[in-house]
């Protein structure tokens, strides 16, 4: 299935996912920081003049939570890098959730395109200054998430082998606003505002002032606004501050909404996690729930919002011009300055109170959003449990105290205090459909990948099989290691549930494949595919491009999730190309009489140091000699490790095309004696006909008798896993 990527792509997924039979409720153990009883506190230390203090201890903070002193029972200090790296590493060939880096505190930031508030001259300086960012603001660890609020955007990527990717989305936004073309009767939104919802008869009347000098025909009485009852407004003023402040409204809730997800998305990262809110800004309604909902998201997922005002530096009002029209009454010339700053008040409101800060009145917005990635380059973790045990649902006010002069302190400012019976915040957040299944949207938008259950991911781009399509497996491995499985007349039982989605970067198409497997395993079953892992391969038919792969793996039992994200490139397929190659450590089971031809698919690339590794490829689009009509290509390769040592090789060959004319081999190296650590396999392929060769460099990785080695065989249940209603795994 497919379908155009908009800003609810993850809630239609999840809604279709929840059509199947719906699992019974597992009551999921207290993972926000807002509803248990340690809090987690990021703190930011700067001076003037030198910008990040670095170097202090834990005896050098102290926190308050109500004016009551908390005892620090964990601290952390961060520092990163001061420039990027000049040659990021390449992308791994296999992604895993439990990598070193998965485990520190890195940094998370959400770039938030608010397209929806930018018009498209505005929305150019904005893209210049992200550009800076990702450019020069990213470290090698960083999740970076580009989200625009209109939907067209939702892309996570890891720093800094992400950002090409990034950029390349980023150039591709536009802003959606367009201001009216007559300026004569524009009114601003926070005018609006004022008129239609709290009756303002001030407001009123200077609109109506500006209008009379523009020379609008209003239809109107004629009569004195100053003999005006109050809010009784000319009737024009009246329906042009309905129809504004309506256009307002839905702008702001369709902005509000995405920005809440979005920062609810930081829900379950680890380290210092940002949202940068890019805009012309947006007014305070305070009749919009959703004010309230972003903010307690971001005290949910202990994320500080900062808004970088795209206007630039501020001048004159525009209404004091002479381009635009008559001189501005002297009553009104005060409240024209008021107008200008409340119509972003909306947005510096929610950095205020969220523990970040407002760039504004800068035509350098490079610089602006530079300083929003230096406050996070040095921060402090530190947390603590809470002196009060009250589960009463309350406010709680935060205050954090560094022993050091002259110096700046940034922090969370409070947080919401867990309530007894009471929906999570998670759960309550917003109006959703009853099927969408909140968890698993959670998990699909979360930056980081979810290490609660280990996995890992590749992806093998193999043979076209429709028209401008090739066939690609993409491949997780799960280690059931971490299931409370519940034990029933000799058998090992639980529940799996998984959502799979693979997302094409250029055209906002994806992919998805959900399913809940029933396991009732044998004792001696379930200890081998703890050693082995659980395998799950999906065949996708994929256009090229490049991907994104995202799986979230849910333990029924335990209520458990885990998500790996795994990124690959589908070469153009009129080309000559080589399919991926797999990697394994075993064959299937033949047929009697013959031997085993078929690799067994796996995500790893780690394999014990004895027997055979197998490498399997195709190759497609060779040139065909003319006498015999087929190709002619041969191919060799080499194994070397990490100092360049070649420990293994074989001279090329020629590869006998099939009757078919396919053109495909499967070959095998012995690793008896190689000694752990990290190799290469060279593959080296060329078409003699067209006279074209390829060098194709697969890592891998021999392990060491200390390392959890996976077992060689396949899983007996992972075959059922590919059809699209899997049988219960019951060996």
């Amino acid at each position: 299935m497919k379908a155009s990527v908009s800003l609810l792509l993850v809630a239609v997924v999840i809604a279709q996912a929840a059509g199947q039979d719906k699992p019974a409720a597992v009551p999921t153990p207290p993972r926000l920081s807002s509803e248990v009883e340690f809090v987690n506190v990021d703190v930011v230390v700067t001076e003037k003049k030198t910008g990040p203090v670095t170097g202090l201890t834990k005896a050098d903070f102290t926190i308050l939570e109500d004016g009551v002193p908390q005892t620090i029972s964990s601290f952390e200090a961060v520092e990163l890098p001061i420039t990027a790296s000049a040659t990021p590493p390449p992308p791994s060939p296999v992604s895993t959730n439990q990598t070193a880096s998965q485990q520190r505190s890195n940094r998370s930031f959400v770039l938030f395109f608010d397209d929806i508030h930018m018009s498209p001259a505005q929305a150019f300086r904005a893209k210049a200054a992200v550009t800076e960012f990702l450019n020069k603001g990213t470290r090698e660890g960083d999740r970076v998430s580009l989200i625009a609020a209109g939907g067209g955007a939702w892309w996570t990527a890891r720093m800094e082998s992400g950002r090409p990717q990034l950029l390349d989305m980023l150039k591709r936004l536009e802003g959606r606003y367009i201001r009216p073309a007559s300026m004569m009767d524009q009114m601003s939104a926070w005018e609006a505002m004022r008129i239609h919802i709290f009756h303002d008869q001030q407001v009123a009347d200077k609109v109506l002032r500006r209008f009379q000098a523009m020379g609008v025909n209003m239809q109107q009485t004629g009569e004195d606004p100053d003999s005006r009852q109050p809010a009784d407004f000319d009737p024009y003023i009246s329906m042009k501050a309905l129809e504004t402040y309506e256009d307002s409204r839905r702008r702001n809730t369709i902005t509000l909404e995405s920005l809440q997800r979005a920062v609810l998305s930081l829900t379950a990262g680890k380290g210092r996690k940002s949202l940068i809110l890019v805009s012309e800004g947006f007014i305070y309604d305070m009749n919009l729930d959703e004010f309230k909902r972003v903010l307690h998201a971001a005290r949910t997922a202990n994320a500080a919002i900062y808004f970088l005002d795209t206007r630039g530096l501020g001048g004159l009002p525009q209404l004091f011009s002479a381009e635009f029209g008559p001189p501005t009454d002297p009553r009104d010339i005060g409240s024209a300055f008021l107008d200008t700053m409340m119509e972003s008040e909306g947005s510096e409101n929610l950095a205020d109170e969220s523990g970040g800060f407002t760039v504004k009145n800068t035509n350098d917005l490079g610089a602006g959003i530079q300083r929003i990635a230096n406050e996070s380059r040095a921060y402090y973790m530190v947390g603590y449990s809470s002196t009060n045990a009250a589960k009463d649902g309350k406010w709680r006010k935060i205050q954090v105290k560094v022993n050091r002069k002259g110096v700046d302190v940034r922090a969370r400012k409070g947080y919401y205090a867990p309530l007894e019976g009471a929906a999570s915040a998670l759960t309550a957040r917003r109006k959703e459909d009853e099927k969408v299944d909140l968890a698993f949207q959670e998990a699909l938008d979360a930056p980081q990948d979810l290490d609660a259950i280990p996995l890992r991911m590749t992806a093998y781009v193999l043979a076209e099989t429709i028209l401008g399509k090739a066939t690609t497996a993409v491949v997780s491995d799960i280690d059931i290691g971490r299931f409370a499985f519940q034990e029933k007349e000799g058998r090992w039982v639980n529940t799996v549930e998984f959502l799979l989605i693979a997302a094409h970067r250029e055209t906002g198409e994806y992919y998805r494949y959900d399913q809940k497997i029933e396991m009732t395993l044998k004792p001696e079953t379930r200890d081998k595919l703890t050693q082995s892992w659980y395998t799950i391969l999906r065949d996708f038919e994929l256009p090229p491009g490049g991907y994104q792969a995202k799986i979230v793996v849910r333990d029924q039992n335990s209520g458990r999730v885990g998500t790996v994200t795994h990124e690959f490139e589908v070469p153009d397929l009129s080309k000559w190309r080589v399919s991926s190659v797999v990697l394994t450590d075993n064959l299937a089971p033949a047929a009697p009489g013959q031997s085993p031809t078929r690799p067994v698919i796996v995500a790893r690339r780690s394999f014990k140091a004895a027997g055979l590794v197998f490498g399997q490829f195709e190759v497609f689009g060779a040139a065909k000699d003319k006498s015999t009509l087929f190709p002619k290509v041969t191919a060799g390769y080499m194994v070397k490790a990490k100092d360049g040592t070649v420990v293994s090789s074989q001279q090329p060959t020629m590869i006998n095309p099939t009757q078919q004319g396919a053109v495909n081999r499967l070959f095998g190296f012995r690793v008896d004696g190689f000694r752990p650590g990290d190799y290469d396999l060279v593959l080296t392929v060329k078409d003699e006909v067209a006279g074209q060769t390829k060098e194709i460099r697969e890592p891998f990785h021999i392990e060491s008798t200390l390392e959890a080695a996976p077992a060689a065989s396949a899983p007996p249940s992972a075959e059922p896993a590919t059809s699209p209603t899997a049988a219960p795994a019951s060996n």
